[in-house]
């Protein structure tokens, strides 16, 4: 009787799944420019103004990447979208001004 020949064990081979940059830009950006936009005498809309704008930008850039990735980094992308939206309205109620 002969053994069998060894054979090599099958190996893992990882595939790196393509990510959504924009979206987590748009959540970080959203989230530090909500954050700032309460700073008073108006160094909150300087401060936290840049942030809300990119994260518009990057945020619509993140929600057209996730529809061609199959969903991936959609809800980042909204909810930075979201928090952006809401900082830059609250300056027409005050927010970032005199207090």
């Amino acid at each position: 009787m002969t053994d069998p020949a060894p054979t090599a064990a099958p190996s893992m081979v990882a595939v790196k799944q393509p990510g959504n940059g924009f979206a987590i830009a748009a959540l970080v950006l959203g989230i530090v420019g909500f954050v700032l936009m309460g700073i008073p005498l108006f160094i909150g809309w300087f401060l936290g103004g840049i942030p809300d704008i990119l994260a518009v930008i990057f945020g619509i850039i993140g929600i057209v990447k996730a529809r061609q990735l199959g969903n991936r980094g959609l809800v980042p992308a909204i909810v930075g979208l979201c928090l952006a939206g809401v900082s830059i309205i609250a300056v027409f109620f005050g927010a970032g001004s005199i207090w």
